[in-house]
């Protein structure tokens, strides 16, 4: 590994040395002369566009060419409109002021007041004729673009010969031999004057050996990671990591070969090869790379040889079969492709080009078949599983049977002369499919190597849950957020290349994107996707981290803190609180706001809180009004709205009651302001418990006091101070009644304190003989906390008929 890093340094030390060498400033030319260059380059475009021979490469290159001009006069003209600012802040203290008694002026003031206005004056003439050569390269960037689909469709839609005419046959030998002896031409200047001319003073030279370094490492990396990292190696989890396996030893296979052929590529082109050779040395390495991917891609996701390193969940038969099939396509695909253009291309090849044409869209129709077979696309599913039997289901069967028909079809249309129709048919299609199965599988791969960063075991894993404060174990839910970005990216790659691939102008559509991303000026604001992107990244950054801080606090600070829960939970609200409104500013900050109009954003606001949004801002106004004045607070008891329970926490826009069958209610916080609130633990946590009971007549009152207050002094949660009060009630007809008044400390005791207190009375009158177990015929309870005993030491039948319940009473319990 340092032997890897000190070769990295090296490198970018000579390619940081070798880019300075090459990369010398041009020479400044006055302002003038920059203008006059910009009007002579769009005067040639301008002249160019009206010819009639022109091809949608060089219509690009004209674009290209005009979007340069148009790129720098934008930046001559915003360095104008700076100057032009800066020139004026220094000019209005030296203005005039009409209607004032000003000293006379010196020379110098004046002096300089002239020069100041001279300057601004240049540097305005100076924007308004950026302006023009701007405008002017847009109407050319307009033209352009509708010259380049006006030609492609006309190309596309162009009717050649058929093959079924026999004066094609007779242009044909004399066609093909007219190519052949102009590709033998060309190779014989070549050969002659030499495949490759570099000399040590070359400037391609340079270049060409970076990349001939990078080469090497890049090989050497791959060689390493495919010994630890592939099928077989040392540092893998075969179950987990069986994706990134299965890519690292497909790409470890193809990629010395795809370096070594671009390389090829670049050194034959710096020989400076003669035409048409020049133009299809690129062609031929981008099908052989495109080849040497197919074989890796097959490799790493089919892998027909060994099923248990398969990244995909095709069976053993099916894997085989698309592998072969593919590899097949384009093995004679490619070739015989290259072929067609090197043949075709050049004017007064329409025979060769048509003719051609059937011969190419045949073979390939031929060889796609098997690609896009059922046989090629069984699946392995487990037993009883509901999945379909086939990759992709019911739209992946639709879609291929309509690539069938497509492919047909551009058999047909080369048939009746539609040659270039039906070559591009086949082409846009293989490398649609092609980029769709690249994006599959780089979404794959990306998604198991987060799942495999995001794992307990692995050491990014372990440092996240460590900084995070999360169980060793626990799962991590960030890498899918991650995941979702990646794929938007991807989707927007494939938006830009899949057009591409059936030669829609993709620079016009990149063009576009860029208008909305710079978006459009609506008074003194410019709304644009960038901005509205950077808004909400930058709030839910602003949230993210107000939930760590608010963590943080919570979990480490608070706790060493001596306070109580309910103010450490106000504190925890405080935060959030904060956090919110400070992702908010950030936000319409990043949006690109002005807070000096401030006022007319809050304005509309209260609009909309006041037609839609009124119930949530006065609960949240609600929140913090509970918060400052704490009415209620954590771990009060309250009943409010018919709720009765425990405050467990108070948020933003309601708070959280659990009630005693341990249910959560949560209720808005507008209730607690609005309507009464019965809080039993506002000032004190003390209870005061009320126990009745009915003995009978014959009863001793002063044992019956004292028999009352001893078992509630005898309770260790029963308070000494204020002390146990024992009060004769009345002497009613179905007996004596007293009643016991006893004080806790804590509200939550209540049940506990009144469930001993009844026990421990009813085992002291029993064994007191005050009543007789048997003779009493129930014991009934009064609401949560009274207790009556209809206790009667002889019960008559008067006294068995009073015993019974009455209404509202309560339950009964023995």
């Amino acid at each position: 590994m340092r032997s890897l890093a000190r070769l990295a340094w090296i490198v970018l030390l000579f390619a940081s040395v070798a880019a300075s060498a090459q990369s010398v400033p041009p020479p400044q030319r006055p302002f003038s002369q920059l203008v006059e260059l910009w009007g002579r380059q769009l005067d040639r475009i301008a002249s160019r566009t009206e010819q009639a021979d022109l091809l949608p490469v060089e219509i690009d290159g004209l674009r290209e060419q005009a979007t340069d001009v148009r790129t720098a006069a934008m930046a001559a003209a915003a360095f104008a409109r700076n100057d032009l600012a800066d020139t004026k802040k220094l000019l209005a203290p030296l203005e005039l002021k009409p209607g004032t008694d000003a000293p006379p002026e010196s020379d110098a003031v004046k002096a300089d007041r002239e020069r100041l206005t001279e300057q601004a004056t240049v540097a305005e003439s100076r924007v308004k004729q950026c302006e023009v050569v701007i405008a002017r390269a847009d109407q050319l960037l307009e033209r352009l673009t509708k010259l380049r689909g006006e030609l492609v469709l006309r190309t596309l839609l162009r009717r050649d010969p058929s093959p079924l005419s026999p004066g094609v046959w007779h242009k044909i030998g004399p066609q093909f031999m007219a190519s052949v002896k102009t590709l033998s031409g060309a190779m014989a200047k070549w050969s002659h004057e030499g495949f490759l001319t570099l000399s040590s003073g070359s400037p391609e030279l340079v270049p060409l050996g970076l990349w001939a370094a990078l080469t090497i490492i890049l090989w050497w990396i791959g060689r390493a990671l495919r010994r630890r990292f592939g099928r077989g190696g040392t540092h893998i989890d075969a179950r987990r990591d069986q994706t990134i396996i299965s890519a690292i030893d497909g790409l470890g296979l193809v990629l010395v070969p795809i370096l070594a052929v671009w390389l090829i590529g670049k050194l034959l082109l710096a020989g400076n090869p003669p035409a048409p050779i020049d133009a299809l040395i690129p062609d031929a390495v981008g099908r052989l790379i495109l080849l040497l991917l197919v074989f890796g891609m097959t490799a790493a996701a089919l892998s027909p040889a060994r099923p248990e390193w398969r990244a995909l969940p095709f069976s053993d038969d099916s894997a085989l079969y698309l592998s072969r099939a593919l590899r097949r396509l384009y093995s004679i695909s490619l070739p015989l492709e290259f072929v067609y253009l090197a043949l075709s291309r050049g004017d007064g090849r329409d025979a060769v080009a048509s003719v051609g044409a059937v011969v190419l869209t045949a073979v390939v129709a031929m060889l796609s078949l098997p690609t896009l077979s059922n046989r090629a696309w069984h699946a392995v599913r487990p037993e009883g599983s509901d999945l379909p039997p086939m990759i992709g289901g019911t739209w992946w069967a639709v879609t291929r049977l309509l690539l069938i028909i497509t492919v047909l079809s551009s058999i047909v249309f080369s048939l009746i002369g539609y040659a270039t129709l039906g070559a591009h048919l086949h082409t846009a299609i293989s490398t649609t499919c092609l980029l769709i199965a690249i994006a599959f599988l780089v979404h794959k791969l990306v998604a198991d190597l987060l799942d495999a960063a995001a794992a307990p075991g692995s050491p990014s894993g372990t440092f996240v849950r460590r900084a995070f404060g999360l169980a060793p174990d626990s799962t991590l839910r960030g890498q899918y957020l991650v995941l979702l970005l990646f794929d938007a990216a991807l989707v927007l790659l494939l938006g830009i290349a899949i057009p591409a691939a059936w030669n829609v102008d993709t620079d016009a559509m990149i063009d576009g994107l860029g208008q909305l991303m710079r978006g459009v000026k609506v008074g003194g604001v410019t709304i644009s996707l960038g901005n509205v992107g950077m808004a909400i990244v930058a709030f839910f950054v602003c949230m993210l981290l107000a939930r760590l801080v608010r963590s943080v606090v919570r979990d480490r600070v608070l706790p060493t803190v001596e306070a109580p829960l309910p103010l450490r939970q106000s504190i925890d609200a405080g935060l959030n609180y904060a956090g919110v409104m400070i992702a908010i500013l950030v936000g319409i900050a990043a949006l690109g706001v002005d807070f000096t109009n401030l006022a007319i954003v809050l304005g509309a606001l209260s609009v909309g809180i006041g037609l839609g949004l009124q119930n949530i801002a006065n609960n949240v106004i609600s929140g913090v009004i509970l918060l400052v004045e704490r009415p209620i607070k954590a771990g009060d008891w309250v009943t409010v709205s018919g709720h009765e329970g425990f405050v467990r926490r108070i948020n933003i826009r309601a708070t959280e009651i659990e009630t005693f069958q341990r249910t959560h209610v949560i209720v808005p916080n507008s209730l607690f302001l609005q309507n009464p609130v019965v809080n039993r633990t506002y000032s004190d946590t003390s209870s005061r418990i009320e126990i009745t009971l009915t003995v009978p007549v014959a009863s001793d009152v002063d044992a019956m006091e004292a028999i009352l207050r001893e078992a509630a002094l005898a309770h260790a949660r029963v308070l000494r101070i204020p002390a146990p009060i024992v009060r004769f009630a009345k002497v009613g007809s179905d007996g004596l009644q007293f009643e016991l008044f006893v004080f806790v400390a804590r509200l939550e005791d209540r049940l506990i304190v009144t469930n001993d207190l009844n026990r421990a009375i009813l085992a002291r009158l029993i064994g007191e003989k005050i009543i007789n177990p048997g003779a009493v015929p129930e014991i009934r309870l009064r609401g949560l906390d009274k207790v009556n005993f209809s206790l009667h030491s002889d019960p008559s039948p008067e006294m068995k008929e009073n015993a019974i319940d009455r209404p509202g009473d309560g339950p009964a319990a023995s």
